[in-house]
């Protein structure tokens, strides 16, 4: 079936820099970008699923794909940016999550995503994909994810925490 063109809508939110050591000194952004999946079970009718793409600077590396439903806590999985890249052009990931561009239909990518009942498999739009991704690397470029994860304050971090605070293992 072609892909038809979806309702989407983007949304881009600027966070202060707080000034202190360590802060990008320009605060981050956040970008969510709503979209419609379409599920593709292996029998019965195909169901649209709305769901939103989230994009934080404090993770450069990832990116927040959160399925909506209706009166129900939404179904999040965090994936890295570089496999949705990659998952436009070929077949990408190994294990819970694989993206790879529709066969039949380019307009189309195709998202299986193993869950522990079974497997699901659904299609996104291409293009409005393409489009989240384009507002990521103009927040980020590919390849400067590390420039903003202030890993070594990441670190102090851990070991300065209060004992108490770590869970029991």
């Amino acid at each position: 079936m072609p892909s038809e063109p979806e309702r989407s809508g983007c949304d881009r939110n600027r966070f202060p820099a707080k000034g202190t050591e360590g802060e990008l000194p320009h605060g981050h952004s956040v970008h969510v970008h709503r979209l419609d999946f379409t599920l593709r079970p292996q029998w019965g009718d195909t169901v649209t699923i709305e769901a939103n793409l989230c994009y934080d600077t404090k993770d450069p590396l990832a990116v927040t794909l959160s399925f909506l439903r209706d009166g129900v806590e939404p179904v999040e999985w965090v994936l890295g940016r570089d496999l949705l890249v990659g998952g436009m052009a070929l077949l990408v990931g190994d294990g819970d999550v694989r993206i790879h561009p529709g066969e039949d239909d380019p307009g189309l990518v195709w998202f299986h995503l193993e869950v522990p009942p079974g497997r699901v498999a659904l299609t996104g739009c291409r293009r409005q994909l393409i489009s989240f991704l384009d507002c990521t690397t103009h927040l980020v470029p590919l390849g400067q994810e590390a420039e903003l994860m202030q890993i070594d304050a990441s670190i102090t971090r851990i070991f300065t925490e209060d004992r108490d605070d770590l869970p029991e293992s």
